[in-house]
């Protein structure tokens, strides 16, 4: 984002866009990872150049506004559909407001299902 004003410009990296994405991603139960990660606290501390794994901010400075591309993985049970309508709505609302890019649109790719094996009790 390049914007001119009186003051001087302001540039901000499509990265700091893909970082607020993967941030509001951690909000949406049932997506439990990011583009092969398998959990979200391999998130937690992320730096920077860790975040365009499975996260692909496109801008275009003239209209303001971007593109995102999420790759994740859900929770088996979970309805996927749902999950990646929240999981839009999370990551539009985070970028418009943190960052101030239009999001454009928001595509999600489910890319497996995690399943998670509850312990057998004895009886």
């Amino acid at each position: 984002m390049a914007v001119t004003e009186n003051m001087g410009n302001i540039v901000i990296n499509e990265e700091i866009a893909a970082h607020y994405a993967s941030l509001a991603i951690l909000e949406v139960d049932g997506v439990v990872g990011i583009s092969g990660k398998n959990s979200f606290s391999d998130y937690v501390g992320v730096k920077t150049k860790d975040v365009d794994k499975g996260i692909t901010v496109t801008v275009d400075a003239a209209k303001n506004s971007c593109v995102v591309n999420v790759e994740v993985n859900i929770e088996y049970g979970i309805n996927v559909y749902e999950a990646a309508r929240r999981l839009q709505n999370s990551v539009k609302n985070a970028i418009e407001n943190y960052v101030g890019y239009s999001v454009s649109c928001v595509n999600v790719t489910i890319k497996g299902l995690v399943i998670h094996e509850e312990p057998v009790r004895d009886k």
